[in-house]
């Protein structure tokens, strides 16, 4: 490997992953705070106590992560975390998390616990969404490393690019083919002109993402699509984000968040969190449930009908507003 200015990395493993969210949970204020709110919102954290990687229970395996904090009401409360990068899960993974926690209330005098998965998005399963508290993605952690004020944000930034690169070329479903049938079928039914892929997504096999030329649109919104997985039996998110831009100020973030936040009953079957910095808003496809809707002739029109449902809601909205 060539030597040049900065770090580079041949792999990276989740270890590797566990010890920078350690750290970064350990050193750097704005982004524990910002962690544990991804793990649940309404979780008033006092004080942090400490954390421990890879603690090992007899007989029900270990965490690769876990965060203790200490509540405004006084209580203890422990997150343990699943870190994966591209490895399936072990039998009973998610069930041995939750006894792992229920151990820690009955013998270490814990008072509460939640379970979080650590993931790229591509790697997240429906049994995810449904069987963890909480799941962080790994571009989200990315996006918030680049916000705070950190000695190592650099370095750590390289260790998540280059696991996020990793998960991509990993052996999880490719589903270039149908976000070319998305990408062709959108661009040919939208009404709106000045819509254009975003080609920060090329070489991506499972994320297309959109966004406007409209000059009083703002630059940082994107109408995304995310395939989970592929075929009729899968499933496919169509999100509003707000993409972390180098001249995107916290300021026009909150801004763009607010404006959103005013129209959310325009869409109100979408999943709204604006407790987030990118992925604010979401609405998920079953792929298998639309096929039987006879309003669709395949899922691709599905999703596609979706995608265009939230650009014609928001993309007017966006230019009119000034930020």
């Amino acid at each position: 490997m060539k030597i040049e200015q900065g770090t580079s990395f041949e792999t990276v493993g989740e270890h590797d992953i566990d010890l920078s969210v350690a750290q970064l949970v350990e050193t750097s204020d704005s982004f524990r705070h910002w962690f544990i709110s991804q793990t649940d919102s309404t979780t008033d954290i006092s004080d942090y106590i400490g954390g421990a990687v890879h603690a090992s229970y007899a007989g029900e395996g270990e965490s690769d992560i876990e965060f203790g904090f200490r509540m405004a009401t006084g209580d203890r409360h422990i997150v343990l975390v699943e870190n994966k990068i591209a490895a399936a899960k072990q039998p009973n993974q998610i069930e041995r998390y939750y006894n792992r926690g229920a151990f820690r209330i009955e013998h270490d005098d814990w008072d509460s616990y939640t379970v979080c998965l650590l993931a790229p998005e591509s790697y997240v399963s429906e049994e995810d969404e449904t069987g963890f508290d909480s799941i962080i993605h790994y571009e989200d952690v990315l996006a918030q490393i680049r916000t705070i004020s950190h000695d190592g944000s650099d370095f750590l930034q390289s260790v998540f690019e280059a696991a996020l690169t990793k998960s991509r070329t990993s052996t999880t479903a490719d589903a270039t083919d149908t976000l070319c049938r998305i990408e062709d079928r959108f661009q040919n039914e939208t009404d709106i002109q000045h819509l254009e892929r975003d080609p920060e997504c090329t070489g991506y096999n499972k994320r297309t993402s959109f966004k406007s030329t409209h000059p009083e649109h703002h630059d940082a919104i994107r109408y995304d699509v995310f395939v989970g997985d592929i075929g009729n039996t899968g499933r496919t998110t169509v999100r509003l984000q707000i993409k972390s831009l180098d001249e995107l100020t916290e300021e026009d973030r909150e801004s763009l968040k607010l404006v959103a936040s005013e129209h959310t009953e325009l869409l109100s079957d979408y999943r709204w969190r604006f407790d987030r910095k990118v992925n604010i808003g979401s609405k998920k496809v079953g792929h298998e449930t639309v096929t039987r809707d006879s309003s669709f002739d395949s899922y691709v029109d599905a999703i596609v009908d979706e995608l265009l449902t939230l650009s014609d809601t928001f993309h007017p909205i966006f230019i009119e507003e000034d930020i």
